[in-house]
């Protein structure tokens, strides 16, 4: 009977210690998982620009690395929202990737110590629709929402007005381009 109540109190006390561990950690402070921004965030931190995590934006999907990252470069830009190329310090963690960092002071931006690439000049915005090409329409109104398969009739770029017909060529629409292969009108 000894036996068994030390063994008992045994198998009790180890529970009790791997149930402790995790908030042991906390308090320790430290992060059981730490999310893609956060890498982001501390990899920006690192290089002199003071951000949050909801002043990132993903361009592609990120598997949260194991290991912090690097800034590589950023492209500068006048509305407050620079593109930023980050990538693992070691190259078999994940691959280089891009980020959008909103709401960046120009001023706190330049002062930086990273060079800044200038912004790609665009003598003439790139049509996202093309004469030809198949798109889907959503045409609202305050109470109804409709959206069904155009062929755009003019190329355009975002925010331009195009002409548009149904599939069936029956019906014509005037719609404005929100995205490649999306077009929007109301009723």
């Amino acid at each position: 009977m000894l036996r068994r109540k030390s063994a008992n109190q045994f198998a009790w006390a180890i529970l009790a210690f791997v149930s402790a561990m995790p908030a042991a950690a906390s308090q320790a402070g430290i992060a059981r998982t730490t999310s893609p921004a956060q890498h982001v965030v501390d990899a920006l931190g690192l290089s002199g620009i003071v951000v949050g995590s909801d002043q990132i934006e993903f361009l592609s999907g990120v598997s949260s690395p194991r290991e912090s990252m690097r800034v590589v470069s950023v492209t500068d830009s006048t509305t407050g929202t620079a593109k930023v190329k980050l990538r693992c310090q070691d190259n078999h963690e994940c691959l280089p990737f891009y980020v959008l960092v909103h709401g960046l002071d120009e001023e706190k931006l330049s002062s930086r110590k990273l060079v800044l690439l200038p912004a790609a000049k665009v003598t003439s915005p790139q049509n996202i629709i093309r004469s030809g090409d198949h798109a889907i329409l959503t045409l609202e109104s305050p109470d109804s929402r409709m959206s069904f398969p155009v062929i755009c009739l003019q190329n355009g770029v975002r925010g331009q007005r195009v002409r548009a017909v149904s599939t069936d060529r029956k019906q014509f629409f005037d719609a404005e381009v929100v995205a490649p292969g999306m077009l929007k009108g109301s009723l």
